[in-house]
């Protein structure tokens, strides 16, 4: 599996820079019980998923309040990096 991550850079009006997109290996595990919600919909919900990225695997998580979602790597969303894609 693989996953493409843009990395970006915040302005100081808050809003983001698009750098580079990098395509950088996935795997897929169980998703962890911790940080679900009952409604499906939040800030840091885990995925199924798991990128490699600078020697390190970082659990990928979703931000959902609607009918679209975010999947993204990071603490929180203001200091991550964006996953858009991920292939098998």
């Amino acid at each position: 599996m693989e996953a493409y991550i843009q990395t970006k850079s915040a302005k100081a009006d808050g809003t983001f820079d698009s750098y580079l997109t990098i395509r950088v290996p996935a795997r897929e595990t169980t998703t962890p019980w911790k940080g679900r919600t009952l409604t499906g919909y939040g800030r840091a919900l885990p995925t199924p998923y798991m990128v490699k990225w600078r020697r390190h695997w970082y659990r990928v998580k979703c931000i959902c309040f609607g009918n679209s979602n975010t999947l993204y790597i990071g603490k929180t969303y203001d200091q991550c990096l964006t996953v858009f894609d991920i292939v098998r």
